[in-house]
């Protein structure tokens, strides 16, 4: 998380000068594999935004000089516990550093593993593969959020369903958590209207994954948005559009454009800042400020931070440098959504996949725990995943509902940024197997700690992050709160959490 110190009193937001804010970050679009000169890996990722931290250093220093700043970016911090994942093993905590990112959205290149070996075999498949191995896997599943690739085309050069079955396969059986088609890359460019590439989209929609569309021109910006109209206009589509969430990567190169936020006024559509730099920058957030006022929530929630490494390197400093300056024309708030908060909605729900069986939800519960049960919990966790049997998947907070996105705190008064670490899903696996399970960790006030163990699907699963106003079913809810086992210490709890997982 990135920590900033305000530089003089803003009044009209009840902020001192001197306080200190956390901001966390979420990386939108990067790319891992191998693709001719370009290469990444996970160890790849943390050193490039270590990297970016010492470029924010540097720019940070002319900004004061020139009065452009309203906050100063003072530190970086990792959160807690994806840190303590990394400092489980040594050759892990090699890896712990470049926390100026919190999570990363990672999804294949047009790499060397993408071209099947023949029209009956996906594209992308191996490539899927790996993307699931880094991001499913301690500790880099506490970091990354891995999205899958398929290539539309793929119907009309194979099997008609062909694209659709890849993409069932990395969501359901890889865990993967979103989407990223290239029209440009996988030569669909004039057919982003076509069926195949429709049914691509509808099947993402139907899955509940936002799509990341790689946009060079508000051309094809326009055409993604006749796309999304058209089907919003099909009854035949009413399932997908209501989990139909498109993302234009690097906001179509067109932040001068008013047809971009004509075409960002839908409510499916979002734009991603990769590749904007210099006078792009105040001009994508001025027009946006002015141009996606809703009655919903603020104009700052249709926009995503995102990198583009290995392609780009540190422009993105300045971008985040540009929401902390006077010329930003929102609020810290609306910083925080770009920077993160709006890529974790769209994400929305905790890691799963098809291969665990259900099982009912129990609660464990501790009241007035002495010491800190939480701390508890997670060093037993720890233990399990260094040995052979267990992994974790992932490592997700809960946050606001959409809409929702609460007024930043200064550290003094707690720090709250709108992701609830004292509220979180732990999703654990064993290697090799199917048994698949969620420890949803609640730490509340008057030292009540509560653990409950889940399964990852059907009716009595999490199928939502936002907190306080759930969408989780009557059923789910009574079968949380109906029996839980009363625990009257830290070691009794995680005990009582081991047996329900043994």
């Amino acid at each position: 998380m990135l920590v900033v110190r305000a530089l003089e009193n803003i009044p009209e937001k009840g902020i001192a000068k001197g306080e200190e804010f956390r901001l966390y970050i979420v990386d939108a679009h990067h790319h891992m594999g191998r693709e001719k000169n370009h290469q990444n890996t996970p160890s790849g990722a943390y050193e490039f935004y270590a990297l970016l931290w010492f470029e924010m250093q540097r720019m940070t220093e002319k900004m004061k000089n020139q009065d452009a700043l309203l906050f100063e970016p003072i530190g970086i911090i990792a959160p807690e516990l994806p840190e303590r994942i990394f400092k489980t093993k040594e050759k892990w905590s090699r890896m712990n550093h470049g926390w100026l990112v919190d999570r990363t959205v990672v999804f294949p290149y047009t790499d060397d593993y993408s071209k099947s070996k023949s029209t009956e075999e996906p594209s992308f498949q191996v490539s899927n593969d790996k993307i699931a191995a880094w991001t499913t896997r301690a500790p880099h599943s506490s970091r990354l959020i891995g999205f899958a690739r398929v290539d539309p085309k793929d119907a009309i050069n194979g099997s008609p369903d062909l694209p659709m079955r890849e993409l069932d396969r990395a969501i359901g059986e890889l865990g993967l958590r979103g989407l990223k088609l290239h029209p440009l890359a996988q030569l669909f460019l004039d057919d982003i209207e076509a069926d195949y590439t429709r049914n691509v989209v509808a099947r993402a929609g139907e899955l509940g994954i936002p799509v990341i569309l790689d946009t060079r021109n508000i051309r094809t910006a326009e055409r993604i948005r006749n796309l999304v109209v058209s089907m919003r206009q099909d009854e035949k589509y009413k399932k997908a559009m209501r989990g139909l969430s498109v993302i234009l990567a690097h906001c179509a190169m067109s932040p001068g454009s008013t047809k971009l936020y004509d075409i960002l006024r839908d409510p499916a559509i979002y734009g991603e800042t990769s590749t904007l730099h210099d006078k792009d920058v105040p001009v994508l957030f001025k027009m946006s400020s002015d141009r996606l006022k809703s009655h919903l929530g603020s104009w700052s929630e249709n926009l995503l931070f995102g990198t583009d490494f290995t392609f780009l390197s540190v422009q993105a400093a300045e971008l985040i440098l540009h929401l902390l300056s006077r010329e930003f024309p929102g609020s810290l708030e609306d910083a925080q959504r770009i920077l993160g908060g709006n890529a974790l909605t769209l994400v929305n729900r905790p890691f799963g996949t098809i291969k665990s069986a259900e099982r009912p939800p129990q609660a464990v519960v501790c009241l007035g725990c002495e010491g800190d049960a939480v701390v508890t919990l997670e060093d037993t966790i720890m233990k399990l995943i260094s040995g052979e049997g267990w992994d974790i998947t992932s490592v997700d907070y809960m946050i606001p509902p959409k809409h929702t996105w609460p007024r930043m705190e200064s550290m003094s008064a707690g720090g709250h940024n709108g992701i609830y670490f004292d509220s979180y899903v732990i999703s654990l696996g064993i290697r090799g197997g199917i048994t698949e399970v969620h420890l949803w960790v609640k730490k509340g006030p008057g030292n009540i700690t509560s653990c409950t163990v889940l399964g990852t699907k059907g009716e009595d699963a999490l199928d939502s992050l936002e907190f306080g106003t759930q969408k989780i079913n009557a059923t789910f809810t009574k079968a949380i709160n109906s029996n839980p086992i009363k625990s009257n210490s830290a070691m009794d709890l995680t005990r009582e959490v081991l047996k329900l997982l043994a």
